[in-house]
């Protein structure tokens, strides 16, 4: 079958698919930085608030009679908090020992079915009878 222009269809498909897979496989290629340059000169950024959270919460209380860092101090109030009923401590109990729970997905934007005949589309398309 040929278009138009008196090219064979399989010949356009199969040039299209022969770029496609041309430029694809250029694309998916991974760079590599020469040996002795880095990608990322100045290394992961630094969060100094976390790391200062983070050292704080493994220190000892001072005047723990038991020895308690800060985060076993924390985690024993949280857990105190949500018997007493607290929910946003048990929310944060759940959520850091079993992931938070998955959001339903609701997607209010109207939708529209559409219905194509392909022999009504190739004729508007390449004005040919097959």
């Amino acid at each position: 079958m040929a278009d138009g222009n008196g090219t064979k269809l399989e010949d356009t498909a199969n040039s299209f698919e022969n770029s496609i897979s041309k430029s694809k496989a250029g694309w998916l290629k991974p760079y590599h930085w020469p040996k002795g340059i880095s990608g990322n000169p100045s290394g992961r950024p630094r969060k100094p608030i976390t790391e200062a959270y983070a050292d704080m919460a493994e220190q000892k209380y001072p005047g723990d009679p038991e020895g308690r860092t800060y985060a076993q101090l924390i985690a024993e109030g949280q857990c105190k908090a949500a018997i007493k009923g607290k929910t946003e401590a048990a929310r944060e109990i759940a959520d850091r020992l079993e992931g938070k729970a998955a959001q339903p997905f609701r997607d209010d934007t109207p939708s529209m079915s559409v219905t194509l005949n392909i022999e009504v589309v190739r004729k508007k398309l390449f004005g040919d009878d097959e």
